[in-house]
Order: C-alpha cells, then structure tokens, then sequence
C-alpha cells in the first residue's frame, strides 16, 4: 500500500493569516481559495466570501491542508495532536522554533535530549501544538 497522511487545520477565520505565517516560517507554495472564488459562490452566506474553503501549503517535505470552520460551533484546538517537524540540522531546529513560537506559548525550551541533538515543544499562535526535533542517529 502507498499512502500520504497530510495535516488539515481547521481555523475560526483566520486560515489565511495563519496559512501565510506558516509559509513564512516553513517556506513552500501556498495556494488560497475563498469562498467567493468556489464553484458554491452563489451559495456562500453573506458575510462569508472572504472565508478559506481550501488552502493549500506545498513544501518539499510536506504539506499543511487547511480551511475557516463554517458551520456549527467554532473548531476547538485539542492538545490531543502535535505536528512533529524533523528538520537537519541544530540552527533549523532553533530558527524554525524561534520562529513558530512567536507569539504562542513554549511548552518545552528546545534543547538536547538524549534522543535528539535539538528537541522542543509549543503551541503557536494559532493554537496548534507542535514538536520540532533534529534527532540524534537510532540505535539500534
């Protein structure tokens, strides 16, 4: 079996400032649809056009899928999931890290572990839980 898991966040309005922050910090392509530029334009509520129906970030290790909740009670951001980011070396676990954190809330200072030559965690400014790593080599 071939298959991708890709991470799809679901924000409050404000997918597109999130959207173009982690671009920002995680480089890549990203694409943005609104709502008044899907095929469903003529059924948008009004107030709602300028709302993400898809956005898009394309990197070349990853991709970030995300929209604007719309129907229903505002998305609640758990901390039941974190994103974990391996990057290659110990300056990009602590640029990514400075940078993801701007704003949010560290959980856990970047450092070495014993697993990794880098490792920590927060919740960005968006509420969304990651892990950034520059792991060390397995044992084995």
């Amino acid at each position: 079996m071939s298959s991708t898991l890709t991470t799809y966040f679901i924000f409050n309005g404000n997918c597109r400032e999130a959207m173009t922050f982690y671009q920002k910090v995680l480089g890549g392509d990203l694409k943005v649809m609104t709502m008044a530029d899907s095929p469903m334009k003529d059924q948008v509520p009004p107030g709602a056009e300028n709302l993400v129906m898809h956005a898009f970030l394309q990197t070349p290790g990853f991709a970030l899928m995300a929209s604007d909740g719309m129907q229903g009670p505002p998305p609640v951001n758990g901390d039941s999931v974190s994103q974990a980011l391996s990057v290659n070396s110990t300056e990009d676990a602590e640029a990514v890290f400075t940078k993801l954190s701007e704003g949010g809330k560290v959980t856990m200072p970047i450092q070495e572990t014993f697993w990794a030559h880098r490792y920590g965690q927060l919740i960005d400014k968006y509420g969304m839980h990651w892990m950034v790593s520059y792991n060390k080599p397995m044992p084995m």
